[in-house]
């Protein structure tokens, strides 16, 4: 997998970061998708600015405790910048993920599945053994990328950097899941 962030300077990653921010909100609104968490997300659509908002805050979200441990972490200067734009451009995976809705067939088994209908979502298990090994590559891109944003921004790796990019995960994963409920 390529590093992009040893060679990416700040201003590309913020720019081509809040552009993907921007896409992401407007597939959302457009596909009637919610996130709920840092990861996760409903089929309880909104406007295109609340699907913003909260796309914009689950970031801050991760931003901020990164920096938060990071500076705790690192034994050098961790600039909130650095981490804000690196953790907004390694996020890029993640939106690309979501894509998979665009896909009416899959929209509509995982619209069983939310309704908690099983059985029904059940008669589509090649489709969702396609759509899970799909979904279990590119979270591999996503947390190599994030965990690479992280350790460039705070200067934080190897096992510690691990260790510490796992609670960084853990408590925005949290985090989002509460705060978010409050926007829209």
């Amino acid at each position: 997998m390529i590093n992009p962030f040893k060679y990416l300077s700040l201003r590309n990653a913020l720019c081509w970061g809040i552009a993907a921010l921007i896409l992401a909100s407007v597939f959302y609104w457009l596909n009637g998708l919610r996130p709920t968490s840092l990861t996760q997300l409903d089929f309880g659509g909104s406007r295109l600015w609340i699907a913003t908002a909260r796309l914009t805050a689950a970031w801050i979200i991760y931003a901020v405790i990164m920096y938060a441990v990071g500076v705790v972490a690192s034994k050098s200067k961790v600039r909130f910048m650095d981490v804000a734009a690196f953790s907004m451009f390694a996020r890029i995976p993640f939106y690309v993920s979501v894509l998979i809705f665009a896909i009416p067939s899959v929209k509509s088994v995982f619209a069983l599945a939310m309704d908690g209908n099983i059985n029904a979502m059940m008669q589509h298990m090649g489709l969702l053994t396609a759509v899970g090994v799909v979904s279990l590559l590119v979270l591999v891109w996503s947390l190599f990328w994030e965990y690479k944003a992280f350790a460039e921004s705070t200067n934080v790796k190897n096992g510690k950097g691990v260790g510490y990019f796992i609670l960084v995960y853990i408590l925005t994963y949290v985090a989002t899941g509460y705060l978010l409920r409050f926007i829209g």
